[in-house]
C-alpha cells in the first residue's frame, strides 16, 4: 500500500472504530467483511 492512500485510510478506520460505526469492507475477491 502507498504512503499517501495510507494517510488517508488510517484515520478514517480509526474514526469508525473510536465511534463504533458498523462497516462492511469488500476485499478484491469478493470476501465481505462487516464490523464495528
Amino acid at each position: 500500500m502507498s504512503t499517501k492512500g495510507q494517510l488517508l485510510q488510517d484515520p478514517f478506520l480509526n474514526t469508525l472504530r473510536r465511534e463504533h460505526i458498523p462497516v462492511s469492507i469488500y476485499l478484491v475477491n469478493g470476501i465481505k467483511l462487516q464490523g464495528q
